[in-house]
Protein backbone atom coordinates (compact mmCIF):
# COMPACT_ATOMS: atom_id res chain seq x y z
CA UNK A 1 0.00 0.00 0.00
CA UNK A 2 1.67 2.72 -1.18
CA UNK A 3 2.24 6.06 1.51
CA UNK A 4 1.80 8.50 -0.66
CA UNK A 5 -0.15 11.38 -0.17
CA UNK A 6 -1.41 13.79 -3.06
CA UNK A 7 -2.12 17.40 -2.48
CA UNK A 8 -4.69 19.36 -4.37
CA UNK A 9 -2.89 22.21 -6.58
CA UNK A 10 -5.77 24.74 -7.22
CA UNK A 11 -4.90 28.14 -7.05
CA UNK A 12 -6.34 30.31 -4.50
CA UNK A 13 -7.90 33.37 -5.91
CA UNK A 14 -5.49 36.35 -5.93
CA UNK A 15 -6.50 39.23 -3.50
CA UNK A 16 -6.17 42.49 -4.73
CA UNK A 17 -4.17 45.08 -3.43
CA UNK A 18 -5.71 48.18 -2.31
CA UNK A 19 -4.19 51.55 -2.14
CA UNK A 20 -3.73 51.42 1.25
CA UNK A 21 -5.84 53.39 4.31
CA UNK A 22 -7.09 57.09 3.82
CA UNK A 23 -5.62 59.52 5.93
CA UNK A 24 -6.65 63.21 6.90
CA UNK A 25 -5.15 66.03 7.76
CA UNK A 26 -6.10 69.14 9.52
CA UNK A 27 -7.88 70.76 6.70
CA UNK A 28 -8.07 68.40 3.68
CA UNK A 29 -9.28 64.55 3.18
CA UNK A 30 -6.95 62.19 1.45
CA UNK A 31 -8.92 62.18 -1.72
CA UNK A 32 -7.96 66.19 -1.82
CA UNK A 33 -4.16 66.08 -1.32
CA UNK A 34 -4.18 63.86 -4.02
CA UNK A 35 -4.36 67.16 -5.92
CA UNK A 36 -0.89 67.93 -4.96
CA UNK A 37 1.51 66.90 -7.68
CA UNK A 38 4.36 65.76 -4.84
CA UNK A 39 1.61 63.50 -2.94
CA UNK A 40 0.71 61.39 -6.04
CA UNK A 41 5.00 61.24 -7.14
CA UNK A 42 4.82 60.03 -3.72
CA UNK A 43 2.43 57.27 -3.81
CA UNK A 44 3.72 56.31 -7.43
CA UNK A 45 7.26 55.94 -6.02
CA UNK A 46 5.81 53.81 -3.05
CA UNK A 47 4.37 51.40 -5.79
CA UNK A 48 7.31 51.24 -7.67
CA UNK A 49 9.20 50.09 -4.94
CA UNK A 50 6.55 47.48 -4.00
CA UNK A 51 6.41 45.83 -7.35
CA UNK A 52 10.06 45.96 -7.27
CA UNK A 53 10.39 44.06 -4.71
CA UNK A 54 7.33 41.19 -5.23
CA UNK A 55 9.58 41.06 -8.94
CA UNK A 56 12.69 40.56 -6.59
CA UNK A 57 11.03 37.92 -4.45
CA UNK A 58 9.72 35.47 -7.72
CA UNK A 59 12.14 33.56 -9.38
CA UNK A 60 12.65 33.78 -12.91
CA UNK A 61 10.07 31.00 -14.35
CA UNK A 62 11.10 30.74 -18.32
CA UNK A 63 10.61 27.14 -17.75
CA UNK A 64 6.96 26.84 -16.11
CA UNK A 65 6.21 25.05 -13.41
CA UNK A 66 3.57 22.57 -14.62
CA UNK A 67 6.46 20.14 -15.19
CA UNK A 68 8.08 19.72 -12.11
CA UNK A 69 6.32 17.68 -8.88
CA UNK A 70 7.70 18.68 -5.17
CA UNK A 71 8.28 15.78 -2.90
CA UNK A 72 7.68 16.71 0.64
CA UNK A 73 7.40 15.58 3.77
CA UNK A 74 9.64 12.71 3.95
CA UNK A 75 12.33 11.82 6.43
CA UNK A 76 15.47 13.83 6.66
CA UNK A 77 17.54 10.46 5.96
CA UNK A 78 15.85 9.96 2.53
CA UNK A 79 18.36 9.50 -0.33
CA UNK A 80 17.63 10.55 -3.86
CA UNK A 81 17.72 6.71 -5.12
CA UNK A 82 14.91 6.46 -2.67
CA UNK A 83 12.93 9.15 -4.23
CA UNK A 84 13.81 7.66 -7.78
CA UNK A 85 12.53 4.49 -6.95
CA UNK A 86 8.93 6.15 -6.59
CA UNK A 87 8.78 6.08 -10.28
CA UNK A 88 10.37 2.89 -11.29
CA UNK A 89 7.10 1.77 -12.47
CA UNK A 90 6.70 4.37 -15.18
CA UNK A 91 8.15 4.25 -18.60
CA UNK A 92 9.35 6.42 -20.97
CA UNK A 93 9.60 9.03 -17.96
CA UNK A 94 12.45 10.99 -18.30
CA UNK A 95 13.36 13.17 -14.76
CA UNK A 96 15.80 14.74 -12.55
CA UNK A 97 15.67 15.27 -8.51
CA UNK A 98 16.65 18.63 -7.65
CA UNK A 99 17.08 19.05 -4.26
CA UNK A 100 15.23 22.15 -1.90
CA UNK A 101 16.37 21.25 1.84
CA UNK A 102 16.72 18.28 4.04
CA UNK A 103 13.18 17.31 3.26
CA UNK A 104 11.73 18.75 0.13
CA UNK A 105 13.07 17.97 -3.27
CA UNK A 106 12.09 18.50 -7.23
CA UNK A 107 11.11 15.81 -9.25
CA UNK A 108 11.62 17.91 -12.65
CA UNK A 109 10.15 16.08 -16.01
CA UNK A 110 10.68 17.38 -19.34
CA UNK A 111 6.81 17.86 -19.87
CA UNK A 112 4.03 18.98 -18.00
CA UNK A 113 2.27 15.70 -19.44
CA UNK A 114 5.16 13.20 -17.91
CA UNK A 115 4.71 14.55 -14.36
CA UNK A 116 1.19 14.10 -14.48
CA UNK A 117 1.87 10.34 -15.31
CA UNK A 118 4.48 10.25 -12.82
CA UNK A 119 1.93 12.09 -10.12
CA UNK A 120 -0.91 9.53 -11.00
CA UNK A 121 1.52 6.06 -11.47
CA UNK A 122 4.17 6.93 -8.14
CA UNK A 123 4.32 3.81 -5.64
CA UNK A 124 6.06 5.19 -2.48
CA UNK A 125 6.97 2.94 0.13
CA UNK A 126 7.18 5.88 2.80
CA UNK A 127 5.43 8.72 3.43
CA UNK A 128 5.74 11.68 1.56
CA UNK A 129 3.22 14.16 0.13
CA UNK A 130 3.32 14.84 -4.16
CA UNK A 131 2.17 17.86 -5.63
CA UNK A 132 2.41 19.58 -8.81
CA UNK A 133 4.36 22.86 -8.42
CA UNK A 134 2.20 25.74 -8.51
CA UNK A 135 3.37 29.28 -9.85
CA UNK A 136 2.66 30.50 -6.26
CA UNK A 137 4.32 27.78 -4.08
CA UNK A 138 5.82 29.10 -1.05
CA UNK A 139 9.11 27.00 -2.80
CA UNK A 140 9.62 29.10 -5.41
CA UNK A 141 11.38 31.52 -3.64
CA UNK A 142 14.02 28.60 -1.92
CA UNK A 143 14.22 27.52 -5.65
CA UNK A 144 16.83 28.53 -8.30
CA UNK A 145 15.52 29.02 -12.11
CA UNK A 146 17.85 26.49 -13.57
CA UNK A 147 16.47 23.82 -10.89
CA UNK A 148 13.04 24.33 -12.99
CA UNK A 149 15.03 23.36 -16.69
CA UNK A 150 13.49 20.11 -17.80
CA UNK A 151 15.96 17.41 -18.18
CA UNK A 152 17.52 16.66 -21.47
CA UNK A 153 17.67 12.60 -22.95
CA UNK A 154 21.36 11.87 -22.84
CA UNK A 155 22.34 9.97 -25.63
CA UNK A 156 23.92 6.66 -26.04
CA UNK A 157 27.15 6.65 -25.29
CA UNK A 158 29.60 3.38 -26.52
CA UNK A 159 32.27 2.11 -25.03
CA UNK A 160 34.94 3.73 -26.60
CA UNK A 161 33.69 7.20 -26.71
CA UNK A 162 33.62 6.38 -22.43
CA UNK A 163 37.23 5.47 -22.20
CA UNK A 164 37.82 8.70 -24.25
CA UNK A 165 35.89 10.78 -22.09
CA UNK A 166 37.75 9.79 -19.01
CA UNK A 167 40.76 9.19 -20.46
CA UNK A 168 40.51 13.55 -21.45
CA UNK A 169 39.62 13.99 -18.24
CA UNK A 170 42.28 12.67 -16.39
CA UNK A 171 44.93 14.31 -18.92
CA UNK A 172 46.14 10.75 -20.49
CA UNK A 173 46.49 10.55 -23.71
CA UNK A 174 44.74 7.57 -25.21
CA UNK A 175 45.37 5.80 -28.49
CA UNK A 176 42.60 4.98 -30.32
CA UNK A 177 42.06 1.03 -30.37
CA UNK A 178 40.80 1.00 -33.69
CA UNK A 179 43.66 2.87 -35.46
CA UNK A 180 46.31 0.65 -33.53
CA UNK A 181 44.60 -2.44 -33.81
CA UNK A 182 44.10 -1.91 -38.17
CA UNK A 183 47.79 -0.49 -38.55
CA UNK A 184 49.11 -3.97 -36.55
CA UNK A 185 46.70 -6.25 -38.59
CA UNK A 186 48.06 -4.18 -41.69
CA UNK A 187 51.70 -4.74 -40.58
CA UNK A 188 50.87 -8.52 -39.87
CA UNK A 189 49.69 -8.73 -43.66
CA UNK A 190 52.77 -7.20 -45.19
CA UNK A 191 54.87 -9.35 -43.57
CA UNK A 192 53.06 -12.07 -44.33
CA UNK A 193 53.10 -11.13 -48.31
CA UNK A 194 56.45 -10.54 -47.81
CA UNK A 195 57.03 -14.55 -46.65
CA UNK A 196 55.22 -16.17 -49.56
CA UNK A 197 57.41 -13.70 -52.53
CA UNK A 198 60.11 -15.50 -50.46
CA UNK A 199 58.54 -18.88 -50.02
CA UNK A 200 58.00 -18.65 -54.02
CA UNK A 201 61.28 -17.81 -55.09
CA UNK A 202 63.03 -20.14 -53.16
CA UNK A 203 60.40 -22.84 -54.88
CA UNK A 204 61.22 -21.70 -58.01
CA UNK A 205 64.81 -21.98 -57.46
CA UNK A 206 64.48 -25.49 -56.27
CA UNK A 207 62.67 -26.81 -59.42
CA UNK A 208 65.07 -25.18 -61.45
CA UNK A 209 68.33 -26.44 -60.30
CA UNK A 210 71.54 -24.59 -60.10
CA UNK A 211 73.26 -23.65 -63.15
Amino acid sequence: MSNLKLENTKSPTPKRRGRGTFSYDNDKLYSDRLLDGSIIDDVEDEETRSGSEDKKGTPNLQYGTSHVLVLSHFSPSTRTTDLEKVFDDIKNCHFVIRWVNDTVALAVFRTPAEALEAQSNARCSFNMTMKILGEDDAHLSSIKPNDLKPPQQRQKTSVAAAQRMIANSMGIKLTSPSRGTGFQQHKREENTRKERIVNRQKLKEDAWGED
